[in-house]
């Protein structure tokens, strides 16, 4: 056994055929900066004594998960099995040729389908983590660095795993690639400016609840509360339109589109994610700037559940994946 570094630490991920039950192969391996997606536990401290002053004399475990975070760039087909989890719904199409779009919309349930994440630390552990759900994912794009996604992830058990890694090409994202709009309606969007941004995080989080169970270290189920989305961008201060719309109670429509125009997968069809919010808030607005400084603003903005469109929001995913909602057992 010999001493490793994070570059020998490998992810894997796929659909889980059966909830609970781990697959042998990944349907992806993904490169990535940061897996850290480790082995939980919680320990109780047995309060009784013998006589003595010392606080305790044992300890046990009561619970186990996995849990942990991935970092990673945004790439056009891997995100997708996240994206699936964190929705619970796709419906995919065939654009042209090998270029399908896949339109994820919440499914209104507690149980989405759940994933296997494959977690290689170099020579030293092989496992697949079965029951996989995603508890918050967070993409963030600046001007200068690779469009990044943290991923919070839950799983339930881990199992020993031979799968051999193999990568194949995959399309990822940079700060020039994304676009911004807002309008009052979401026939406007079409038609409406760009908003000229410095940066964009956007942070989805599924409150996702671990139900443990008497008679069983693990839990029962890894179950998805809620679907919240909120988001901050930092612009230029030109106007007053972001702080009049944080002072109001109007709503408006967000568009946030991420394409690579310089990618053809196919018939000038590129990679691309579009978040769509269907009714958002601007809940927080700030400015600042130095002397020799260009004044900026910070815009905190969340989804909100539309009740005319009846949805709170979806995100169209285009790349070179047929499907996700078929795993492999």
């Amino acid at each position: 056994m010999s001493e490793i570094i994070g570059k020998q630490i490998q992810v894997g991920v796929g659909t889980e055929e059966s909830r609970g039950t781990p697959s042998t192969v990944a349907e992806k391996w993904m490169p990535k900066v940061v897996a850290n997606v480790i082995e939980r536990a919680e320990k109780t401290i047995d309060e009784s004594s013998q006589g003595n002053v010392e606080d305790t004399i044992g300890a046990r475990v009561t619970k186990k998960w996995y849990e942990g975070d991935l970092e990673m760039n945004v790439q056009a087909d891997a995100i997708g099995y996240f994206l699936y989890n964190l929705y619970g719904a796709d419906t995919a199409s065939v654009v042209a040729g090998s270029v399908y779009q896949h339109i994820f919309k919440m499914a209104q349930n507690i149980i989405h389908p759940s994933l296997n994440l494959f977690m290689h630390d170099g020579s030293i552990s092989k496992e697949v983590l079965s029951n996989g759900m995603v508890s918050t994912l967070e993409i963030q794009a600046n001007v200068d660095e690779y469009v990044k996604a943290i991923i919070n992830f839950v799983a339930k058990t881990g199992a020993a795993n031979t799968d051999t890694p193999s990568y194949d090409t995959e399309y990822d994202f940079i700060g020039k690639d994304i676009t911004v709009k807002v309008a009052a309606t979401e026939g406007g969007l079409a038609g409406a400016t760009e908003t000229v941004i410095k940066s964009v995080n956007i942070t989805f989080d599924t409150g996702l609840i671990r139900d443990h169970v008497i008679g069983e270290y693990n839990p029962d189920d890894i179950y998805n509360a809620k679907l919240s989305i909120e988001g901050e961008m930092v612009l230029n201060y030109i106007d007053d339109t972001f702080k009049d719309l944080f002072t109001g109670d109007s709503y408006q429509y967000i568009e946030i589109t991420i394409q690579d125009t310089s990618t053809d997968l196919g018939g000038g069809n590129n990679p691309s994610l579009t978040l769509l919010l269907n009714r958002a808030s601007v809940i927080d607005w700030t400015r600042e700037g130095g002397q020799d400084e260009l004044v900026t603003q910070t815009v905190r903005f969340k989804g909100l559940y539309n009740t005319s469109d009846s949805q709170q929001s979806e995100l169209t995913l285009q790349n070179l994946t047929a499907e996700y909602d078929t795993g492999i057992s």
